[in-house]
């Protein structure tokens, strides 16, 4: 999820196996290196769908101290 403004937005991050960081687990705060948005586009029986697909190189872990 990222977190802004007092706002949630749930994030889908593609992640190569090797870039995911030894302690990941679910509702761990994690930061993503080298995140990259591709816009995408397609026609899928007559309607438009289009979005943002969102990939990183690796994930590192927060720690409380850096969250704060």
């Amino acid at each position: 999820m990222l977190m802004e403004d007092g706002r949630a937005e749930v994030l889908k991050i593609t992640v190569p196996e090797s870039g995911l960081a030894a302690g990941l687990k679910p509702g761990v705060m994690v930061r993503p290196v080298d995140l990259f948005a591709t816009p995408w586009a397609r026609i899928f029986n007559g309607q438009l769908s289009d979005g943002l697909a969102y990939r990183a190189a690796r994930l590192e872990l927060v720690t409380a101290e850096a969250a704060k």
